[in-house]
């Protein structure tokens, strides 16, 4: 029986999303932390097997070929979903957001400007920024009680300097999966600026109540100007193993994307990784329904609770993602100080909207990968707090 439901002890494991907090507010806080996205779940019992074998080998030299055996699996579960790709179209890094750093080096220079839907995941703006080019910011509007990207907005801003395009599917924070009229717009969009897609698709596997279509294949042209990135990782709570794919079908763009990869080490890949990745596609099915399903209930009974018992927020139901979307601006509380609140008289974490586009003052990003036992007691410590 796969049990989502025990509540692991990660504190003093040097956890990140555990131990900050310990190093900030001391080792008998009694904080949940529901910001920072990974899941507080123990992998798959054939993960953990996989892992051992490998370390009952008792050498962890380098890896002939980190995509050794891995490559087939990832055809089938992919092509299962309509990306029709081939072996040769992948290619690895140490992480998504590595990986999109690598194009970014690859394929623009200081100076051009790069769109950037908003909010956008918390890395992104850094990335475009350190590496000397310019955001161009295309606003998400609420329309029917949903987050849409606005690009008419920016239709006048782009000019010859705009060579790129950052798309987040299923979007985070938000936890929208566009829909294929969306993905046509942006797709048409790209076209008629000549711009790259950076299509950053690290959740796709959690689509929660709606299925997803990779902008990859919408046109010849995105199948030709999209440089696409999944982790089994995100899914398989793997995040340190460090390790994550792509999809470049253009060969002469994958030679780029490699040459550039080999300046920095990025496509570099620990020998237990593979090993874990390859266990969770080969024969982890089992637990990855267990946890969607998990997933969906955990998403849903938040949204409700807030919808119930906290109307003072305003939630965005996620299609995708583990993540909730929350404005919080009706809280009676000081926007800059939101955080600090909840941290200090709910004793919980979340991550601070300001984070997603300065904008977003106000808001808050909810991770549901947790017990339900932690969840419910989350959310009623916020219940009293923010009632108070």
């Amino acid at each position: 029986m796969i049990d989502f439901d025990t509540i692991l002890q990660r504190k003093g494991t040097n956890c990140h999303k555990w131990d900050s907090l310990v190093s900030e507010y001391g080792k008998d806080n009694d904080i949940i932390p529901m910001g920072i996205a990974d899941m507080d779940f123990p992998c798959s019992d054939e993960i953990l097997a996989a892992l051992r074998k490998k370390i009952d080998e008792r050498a962890f030299g380098y890896c002939e070929d980190p995509l050794d055996g891995l490559r087939e699996l990832i055809v089938e579960r992919y092509n299962a979903r309509d990306y029709n790709i081939t072996a040769d179209d992948i290619v690895i890094a140490t992480g998504v957001v590595y990986a999109i750093n690598n194009v970014i080096r690859a394929f623009s220079k200081p100076g051009d400007k790069i769109v950037l839907p908003v909010p956008y995941y918390t890395p992104f703006r850094p990335l475009v920024e350190k590496n000397g080019c310019q955001v161009l910011e295309c606003p998400m509007v609420i329309r029917n009680g949903r987050y849409e990207m606005d690009l008419a907005a920016i239709e006048d801003a782009v000019d010859e300097r705009t060579t790129m395009f950052i798309f987040c599917n299923p979007h985070n924070p938000t936890g929208r999966i566009f829909d294929e009229d969306e993905l046509r717009e942006v797709a048409d969009f790209c076209q008629r600026h000549a711009l790259w897609i950076i299509n950053d698709e690290i959740h796709a596997d959690f689509t929660l109540n709606k299925p997803m279509r990779s902008i990859l294949n919408i046109s010849e042209y995105t199948r030709s100007h999209t440089f696409t990135f999944l982790s089994a990782t995100k899914t398989f709570n793997l995040a340190g193993m460090k390790m994550s794919f792509g999809f470049i079908t253009d060969p002469q763009c994958r030679d780029r994307y490699h040459q550039q990869a080999g300046l920095t080490g990025l496509e570099s890949i620990n020998s237990l990784a593979p090993e874990a990745v390859k266990a969770a596609y080969r024969s982890s099915a089992l637990w990855e329904k267990g946890l969607i399903d998990y997933l969906r209930a955990n998403c849903a009974y938040a949204c409700q609770f807030i919808k119930e018992r906290l109307p003072q927020i305003t939630v965005y139901p996620n299609e995708g993602t583990y993540l909730l979307w929350l404005d919080m601006r009706n809280c009676g509380i000081e926007a800059e100080k939101l955080n600090e609140y909840l941290i200090n008289e709910a004793h919980v974490q979340l991550n601070d909207g300001v984070y997603y586009g300065r904008q977003f003052a106000g808001y808050q990003r909810m991770n549901c990968a947790l017990p339900l036992s932690q969840l419910r007691e989350a959310l009623e410590r916020m219940e009293k707090a923010l009632n108070r």
